[in-house]
């Protein structure tokens, strides 16, 4: 079964892009999710912009598989993968704008406090967990406050006060 190690931590492997230092990739990174956003909120008074919106997703995917090594299953690449599918069928397809709305709500709360919506999603898929799938993994992905860098849930448990 293949596997990526989230936390790896291993530049050598899946990270090319850890080599950067990291205010670099802090602000390349920042930078680019900001001007993608910044885009989604002229879509909302011009939807052409939401072309911009698409191919500047899919230039921003090819730039990260490019500094993962063209390793696709490397998380960044993952994320932006997955962006780029959700803002094309949200652009493209008849009456899936909702999905525009979402990700420029979703996108705000990654450039304001770090909390990456699709990031936690993906890291439920089989191949991005350590652990088997239940209701306490959910709680902790989504209920985990933000983090810089790589999202991994948290360890506690969450309990009901």
């Amino acid at each position: 079964m293949l596997k990526s190690n989230i936390d790896s931590g291993n530049p050598s492997h899946d990270r090319y892009f850890l080599t950067l230092t990291i205010p670099t990739r802090r602000k390349v990174v920042w930078s680019l999710w900001f001007i993608t956003w910044l885009g989604l909120l002229a879509g909302l008074f011009a939807p052409q912009w939401y072309d911009f919106v698409v191919w500047f997703s899919v230039i921003h995917a090819l730039f990260f598989i490019y500094l993962e090594r063209f390793n696709l299953m490397a998380f960044p690449v993952q994320v932006r993968l997955a962006y780029v599918a959700w803002v094309a069928i949200g652009a493209y397809v008849p009456l899936m704008i909702w999905l525009i709305w979402i990700t420029t709500i979703g996108l705000a709360a990654n450039l304001s406090v770090g909390y990456c919506p699709l990031a936690r999603m993906l890291s439920l898929l089989p191949f991005n967990r350590n652990e088997p799938f239940s209701f306490n993994l959910v709680k902790r992905v989504f209920l985990s406050p933000p983090v810089q860098g790589r999202f991994s849930p948290s360890q506690q448990d969450f309990v009901a006060k």
